[in-house]
């Protein structure tokens, strides 16, 4: 009778339907107007699209040879901002519309912490934005209670996970570069964040609302009111998600941004090529990719860039799991609104494994070359 009462009480709260319908109007008119098609671009291209900035593809201000260093770093922001301004635009209504949708239901995960990553990563993967575009999405789940594994697992499947992306990794690189990004990315999203989770994270796990001020009072209890009022509040709630969003994250955007475009100013992606493999190099390539703010797929060809320019398979393999999955922003959006602990027991749980994944590509590398030696002698 419970359930059926819960149910009654979802078909006739007009505001869920119409903020259902909200999230689905603005997730269709990114995909169908922008991500997708451009994601096709990229994926046509493949390993050789064209990249005219350290941070970006396209460029609307040209960086040239002999530039000062702090021209260099505005530039590089400037074309990043506007690389990723579609996407950011599409992360902040996308997260201010899930905070309004998540508040406005009575049951917001299951216990089961596997499931939940589950469910994240399906959802994560459609998404089809970069892991800076997911953070105001994930903030808002966060915030307005959606389970820990769930908020987590959609941000990082979001750029890793996506059909075209894979497509991308599978068609450029040797078989077991791309299982092993492929298969490590999964162990990250559907075990480590859920024993992380049960674990170090289980008091940030237990934890809502961390602002009061963004939720409507009583929402989910309001089934009888007209559609006109309903869609007065749905604007109403919206506006302040969104606003709250923009508060809270468009500073460390812009943050991150600079620290971004100050690292590749100061550290071109090209001196990795002088590194030479061992542990310190591995952590030194691991933290770099971990810190760029990179859009979608640029992870994939910069990693297919520096393949065909001689680096080793074993520092590849370490940025193409790296690169994209996280960056300095998110790490500071999930410092922010979840907890110290967590953005720094993610970043050190890909460490881990892009370094082991490096070990095991290079392993592989070896075998593959001692393999064609022998069928060359004989």
């Amino acid at each position: 009778m419970q359930l059926i009462s819960i149910f009654s009480l979802s078909l006739n709260n007009k505001r869920l339907w119409l903020t259902s319908i909200l999230v689905l109007a603005i997730a269709v008119v990114f995909w169908a107007g922008s991500r997708y098609p451009n994601l096709s671009e990229k994926a046509t291209m493949g390993g050789y699209a064209q990249v005219e900035s350290p941070l970006s593809f396209d460029s609307v201000l040209d960086i040239q040879a002999g530039d000062p260093a702090y021209k260099e770093v505005l530039f590089t922001l400037v074309n990043w901002a506007v690389e990723n301004r579609k996407g950011m635009v599409f992360g902040l209504c996308l997260g201010a519309a899930l905070l309004s949708l998540i508040n406005l239901l009575r049951r917001r995960g299951s216990n089961n912490g596997w499931l939940n990553a589950l469910i994240g990563m399906g959802s994560g993967s459609a998404l089809g934005v970069c892991v800076n575009c997911a953070a105001p999405v994930a903030k808002g789940m966060h915030s307005a209670g959606a389970r820990l594994e769930t908020t987590l697992a959609a941000m990082f499947s979001s750029p890793t996970l996506n059909v075209i992306v894979l497509t991308m990794v599978f068609s450029i690189f040797p078989l077991y570069l791309a299982l092993i990004k492929v298969g490590l990315t999964l162990l990250f999203i559907l075990v480590v964040i859920p024993l992380l989770s049960r674990t170090l994270f289980s008091q940030v796990r237990a934890g809502t609302y961390l602002d009061m001020a963004c939720t409507v009072e009583g929402t989910a209890r309001i089934p009888s009111e007209s559609w006109g009022r309903a869609l007065l509040g749905v604007i109403a709630e919206f506006g302040k998600s969104l606003w709250y969003l923009i508060k809270t994250t468009v500073p460390l955007m812009i943050l991150a941004g600079l620290l971004g475009a100050a690292l590749v100013t100061f550290l071109p992606l090209d001196s990795l090529l002088l590194l030479e493999i061992g542990l310190l190099g591995a952590l030194i390539v691991t933290l770099v990719g971990l810190f760029l703010p990179l859009p979608i797929a640029l992870d994939v060809v910069i990693a297919a860039s520096l393949l065909s320019a001689g680096l080793p398979v074993f520092y590849v393999s370490i940025l193409l799991l790296v690169l994209g999955t996280f960056s300095i922003y998110p790490f500071m959006i999930v410092w922010q609104s979840m907890s110290r602990t967590v953005a720094v027991a993610l970043s050190l749980a890909l460490v881990v494994l892009a370094i082991a994944g490096g070990y095991l590509a290079d392993y592989q590398y070896e075998q593959q070359l001692k393999a064609l030696y022998e069928f060359t002698v004989e």
